[in-house]
């Protein structure tokens, strides 16, 4: 596929054969796929072209492992979504999805354990990686729903974001799955994934989740290293009195301690610890997360 054609809204939507069928054919198309990858990446090649299926307009895709394991297992509230029956099988009872997207994330470790990279050369392979995928309409939606520390940082959310919207018309011909087991719309899914980059990032948020999510990307782009402190002490604040499972939230509040938490990530930064940039974005599962932990940690009363 040319970068023309991956844009071409006359094209027919297409995403890899690994990412359809039951998860045993996936995991074996997906693992021959990969050891191509990293052999082309060792040899400095671009990365191949695989084998594409068209995907139909109405198509539903699985976005969440957990909920695809139980829509297999026959718990789903919606189990005509896109799913096939082959009971027949005597060695694979029940239901088996057909689209899955949240196989890239596989995928990608798939090539860097087939490529045998070492840990540090692993940050330059997903550099090479992500952008790549994010030309196509596959690799995007794909890539944007990838929750891991290692994709959270500035460098990497702008891509994946970038990518979408680049391919939202075709993307949204599509209806997805997630956590909740019922098809949602591509808005839906961007929201639910991106409400709180646009909350970090957009001062005057529209509403219109495509405009709201270029904005966001256009200021992490153009932020200074200062602009980003600022504003993720600014939401991490504002997240102490939305947060429901935190307990101490006058003392979260109290002067200086989310700011002292806040610095004490950074300092590690300089040894290569990757906590900071993972909260440079606005990914409300590391926002949380930390300000969880700091209560747990640190909070006087506790008894550790």
């Amino acid at each position: 596929m040319t970068d023309a054609t991956a844009t071409d809204p006359a094209s027919p939507l297409l995403f890899p054969a690994f990412m359809y069928g039951d998860r045993t054919t996936c995991r074996r198309k997906l693992k021959a796929e990969a050891r191509k990858w990293a052999k082309c990446y060792l040899e400095g090649r671009d990365f191949p072209e695989p084998k594409l299926n068209a995907i139909p307009p109405g198509s539903v895709v699985f976005t969440d492992d957990h909920t695809a394991r139980m829509v297999a297992q026959g718990y789903s509230f919606y189990p005509q979504a896109n799913v096939v029956t082959i009971a027949a099988n005597p060695k694979e009872q029940g239901l088996h999805i057909q689209w899955r997207a949240y196989v890239l994330n596989d995928f990608m470790h798939e090539t860097d354990w087939a490529a045998k990279l070492s840990h540090e050369e692993s940050f330059p392979f997903r550099r090479a990686f992500i952008p790549h995928v994010c030309k196509y309409a596959w690799g995007a939606i794909s890539a944007a729903i990838i929750r891991s520390l290692i994709l959270n940082n500035i460098e990497l959310t702008v891509p994946r974001v970038e990518g979408v919207l680049r391919h939202w018309e075709a993307l949204d011909t599509l209806k997805y799955i997630d956590l909740y087991q019922r098809p949602i719309s591509l808005t839906d899914l961007m929201v639910f994934y991106y409400h709180g980059h646009i909350a970090m990032w957009v001062d005057e948020p529209t509403g219109n989740i495509r405009t709201d999510l270029q904005t966001a990307i256009d200021q992490m782009r153009n932020a200074s290293e200062d602009e980003i402190h600022t504003r993720l002490l600014a939401r991490l604040r504002a997240l102490v009195d939305i947060e429901k499972d935190l307990n101490h939230r006058e003392w979260l509040k109290s002067p200086g301690v989310i700011e002292e938490a806040v610095e004490a990530e950074r300092a590690e930064r300089a040894k290569g610890k990757l906590a900071y940039d993972d909260l440079t974005t606005g990914q409300i599962g590391s926002h949380g997360g930390l300000l969880s932990r700091l209560e747990r940690d640190h909070y006087p009363g506790n008894v550790h």
